[in-house]
């Protein structure tokens, strides 16, 4: 599958005025460095992150660890799940961190940068506003702490797609340095002292321009357009969701309405999502119904009720519609299982358990989570909706 996942970032950064300068130097040879220390008695040592030969306004990383081997730790070397605790961020203000999380379940530790806006930093350079220059001299970027938790060597890597068990699917490669959206190949090198673990070098491919809309996807017929035409993209705890391949926030304002799952079932809000595939959405407040309304077809619905109604006929479910958030928030939002809604008004749903995606689209042309265009697709929704671009919306 080609992955073209990163080209999104470009309308993103025009969005928010996040471009280089003209002029700006351009990235050759971009390197990554993370230079590990010696253990101390306790075991634990310090990497420190550099980058080299680079004009970048965002970056973002994932790494991936053996538990086994080693650990993040805070400053007094005990164990931290809290990115803040085990990062120490190398700058003077220019750099804003977003998106930052350690999972121990799956060893992963995620972390995303940015120029902040009207800031700028320059090694070997002329400064810049709004862009970071790197010449050979190198920039710092972070230190992070770990504990080694055993005898055999200390195991730490990118979290590419092939390269190892835990990575996440917006990010395949791993890694990636931008310039105004736009990412050129970087070299990514592990260094350890021969008695902490093994060194790495690790080549992330810049990611192929996006094909344009309308342009027949390789070994088929549909076009991404056509492809994302009538299909929303939800993933559970993200506050935004794609429509048609546009970035849109569920409720602005309102971070906490998202997708979730519970008792084997997957809520969504259901005036958000109702709306966006061409149906009406009313409330009858006295009977805490939601209605909905779309190509001659109406859905009942109760809060709290496993009893619904499609056209009058009476059917049953096995998880009622409820409210989300706090009971005492001057909004509360309906929120329904997803299937049988959708199934109730000809709507095919798909779960990708990989990413916790759902995904709706017309019941004639429904979405093959194995199909070439479909991955590449939400490899793409993934990216627009991950902390990198929320943060850069910010």
């Amino acid at each position: 599958m080609k992955r073209r996942t990163l080209g999104l970032m470009l309308a993103v950064c025009l969005a928010v005025g996040l471009l280089a300068p003209a002029g700006a130097a351009e990235a050759s040879g971009t390197r990554v460095l993370l230079e590990a220390g010696k253990p101390d008695a306790d075991g634990c040592f310090t990497v420190a992150m550099r980058i080299y030969n680079a004009a970048f306004n965002a970056f973002q990383f994932v790494l991936w660890y053996d538990g086994d081997t080693v650990r993040p730790v805070d400053a007094s070397g005990q164990e931290t799940q809290r990115f803040s605790a085990f990062a120490q961020p190398e700058d003077d203000g220019w750099m804003a961190a977003i998106g930052t999380a350690i999972d121990p379940e799956r060893g992963l530790i995620d972390f995303t940068g940015y120029v902040t806006p009207g800031q700028g930093a320059a090694v070997d350079a002329q400064p810049q506003t709004g862009v970071a220059v790197v010449g050979e001299d190198g920039l710092d970027l972070f230190t992070f702490r770990f504990q080694k938790t055993g005898t055999a060597p200390a195991v730490i890597r990118l979290a590419a797609r092939g390269k190892t068990e835990a990575w996440q699917a917006y990010l395949p490669e791993g890694g990636a340095v931008l310039n105004a959206g736009v990412s050129a190949p970087v070299t990514l090198e592990i260094v350890f002292p021969e008695e902490t673990g093994a060194s790495s070098v690790t080549e992330v491919a810049a990611p192929e321009p996006p094909a344009e809309p309308g342009t027949p996807a390789a070994g088929g017929s549909m076009t991404r357009a056509e492809r994302l035409n009538g299909t929303v993209i939800l993933q559970i705890g993200n506050s935004a969701a794609s429509v048609e391949g546009i970035r849109q926030e569920i409720y602005p304002g309102e971070p906490g309405v998202t997708a979730y799952a519970h008792d084997g079932r997957t809520f969504v809000p259901v005036r958000f999502v109702a709306e966006r595939l061409g149906a009406d959405v009313g409330w009858e407040n006295e009977t805490r119904t939601v209605v909905i309304r779309r190509d001659g077809k109406t859905v009942r619905m109760t809060v709290g009720s496993l009893e619904y109604t499609v056209d009058a006929a009476p059917f049953s479910m096995d998880a009622p519609a409820e409210f989300s958030g706090d009971p005492s928030a001057v909004h509360q939002r309906t929120m329904v299982p997803i299937r049988f809604v959708a199934e109730a008004l000809g709507i095919d749903v798909k779960w990708d358990a990989a990413t916790n995606a759902v995904i709706l689209s017309p019941a004639d042309t429904p979405w093959d989570l194995d199909g070439a265009l479909e991955q590449e697709l939400l490899a793409d929704t993934l990216l627009m909706l991950s902390p990198l671009v929320s943060g850069l919306l910010e």
